[in-house]
């Protein structure tokens, strides 16, 4: 009788077995993430897009506040009318926005933030728009505050102006938006409007 070799053998039980066992072969399944299974990744949201307008230094008038306080004033502009309204009542005593920069608010496809300091002496360009966030009917917009301006310092006062554009359709379609400035990370002011 001849030998069996003992792989041959081994091989010829493990064949048998998994035969008796009802399956061809066994291998591990591993079940891939519900998002993958529908077909879907989850990408984090991308925040909406502001865009540089004006900024500089400006003298509202009718206006009251001690020249020692640092007031943070704002606005949120959603038509010509209400531009012009501001441009005549805020005067701007030095900016840095440029005829491009200064056509990019057109309404009405645009929401204009604006946002000013009651007073600081005028050196350098410091308030500047550093995060935008939009959820629902809430938008919280983060202002930076340079305490380091480079410059020359005059010897009055005025009030440091930042103004950004967004597009109408980030924001909902309906129902009033709470805005929500911060500056420097501490919440300064809410304003609501209903952006018509």
């Amino acid at each position: 009788m001849p030998s069996i070799h003992p792989a041959v053998l081994i091989a010829t039980v493990v064949t048998f077995l998994i035969a008796a066992c009802g399956g061809d072969s066994v291998t591990p399944t591993i079940e891939p993430p519900e998002t993958e299974q529908a077909g879907v990744t989850q990408e984090p949201p991308t925040p909406p897009l502001w865009r540089y307008v004006n900024s500089g230094w400006v003298s509202p008038s009718n206006e009251s506040a001690n020249a020692f306080s640092r007031e943070l004033r704002v606005d949120v502009i959603t038509s010509s009318e209400e531009l012009e309204r501001f441009n005549r009542t805020v005067i701007s005593k030095r900016t840095v926005g440029t005829g491009t920069t200064l056509n990019r608010a057109e309404f009405p496809g645009s929401v204009l933030l604006v946002a000013y300091i009651m007073w600081l002496p005028v050196q350098g360009d410091p308030l500047s728009v550093v995060g935008l966030k939009i959820e629902g009917n809430r938008a919280v917009v983060d202002l930076e505050l340079d305490e380091d301006a480079q410059g020359r310092a005059y010897p009055y006062l005025f009030a440091p102006m930042t103004m950004v554009t967004v597009g109408r359709d980030e924001f909902p379609a309906q129902g009033p938006v709470s805005f929500e400035f911060r500056l420097d990370g501490e919440l300064k002011v809410t304003f609501s409007d209903t952006l018509e």
